[in-house]
């Protein structure tokens, strides 16, 4: 797999005037974060798609083993995730933040350490 790379902000970004890519591993890293990322109803054209944050995770009060259960399955169903082999989540109450890690294996070997950004939004 070969894509265009994404920056922190997930924006395509240029190297020396061109489109930076990304392949193998580091692409199915980055495929991962934008699902991840993707809010259910925020396509217009297919509002079935994404992770159902404001439905299921930004609720009161925040069921964590959902959460969990939730985002481990954006990841294993990701293409080129074969095996989820570790994940952590760790919630922030004081400035409401989520962050994810998690270890797969892919169809190009073992990503470790991957970080999702966090996310903000949870409530307390």
């Amino acid at each position: 797999m070969i894509g265009r790379a994404l920056d922190a902000n997930n924006d395509i970004f240029l190297d020396r005037n061109r489109l930076a890519m990304v392949s193998d591993g580091a692409e199915v890293v980055q495929h991962v974060r934008s699902r991840l990322l993707f809010y259910l109803g925020e396509c217009a054209w297919d509002t079935t798609a994404g992770v159902p944050y404001f439905q299921r995770i930004f609720v009161k009060p925040m069921n964590l083993p959902q959460t969990e259960a939730i985002l481990k399955a954006v990841i294993i169903r990701s293409p080129g995730v074969a095996q989820l082999l570790d994940f952590t989540m760790a919630y922030t109450s004081a400035n409401r933040q989520l962050a994810v890690t998690y270890k797969a294996e892919t169809t190009y070997g073992v990503v470790v350490g991957a970080t999702l950004n966090t996310i903000k939004g949870v409530p307390v």
